[in-house]
């Protein structure tokens, strides 16, 4: 809706999502921003950066309990990443496995540092 587009259906693959592709397209020059990380809940996340080609993210969350903050979560730690010189891949990487520590608690979580290090270890 940010986009003036009308709400759609999620399709997977995501980059399949022509509406969703058009929306961060669209954002990204509506905002005349260098990045949009589009959260899309158990589909992960969608980077648009510049010209170059949609990222896509899947999640890594493995155990569900509760969403609450997991879209801020995202913010904060994409955001964090790139206040620490991350490219905009990598701290949308750190937020995605960020959500998904944040969502494997009970109750608004946090992820923290060993939490999150110990995510990119299980890889």
């Amino acid at each position: 809706m940010a986009a003036g587009l009308p709400p759609s259906d999620p399709v997977t693959p995501v980059l399949s999502d022509q509406p969703l592709l058009e929306a961060g397209n669209r954002l990204l020059q509506l905002w005349n921003t260098g990045s949009v990380l589009i959260t899309l809940g158990e589909h992960g996340m969608l980077l648009f950066h510049g010209g170059s080609q949609p990222y896509p993210i899947p999640t890594r969350a493995k155990d569900v309990f509760d969403v609450s903050g997991a879209g801020d979560t995202a913010l904060a730690v994409f955001t964090l990443g790139l206040a620490a010189g991350a490219t905009p891949a990598e701290a949308a990487e750190l937020a995605n496995r960020a959500s998904g520590i944040a969502v494997g608690k009970l109750g608004t979580a946090t992820a923290t540092a060993a939490e999150l290090q110990a995510a990119f270890a299980q890889l």
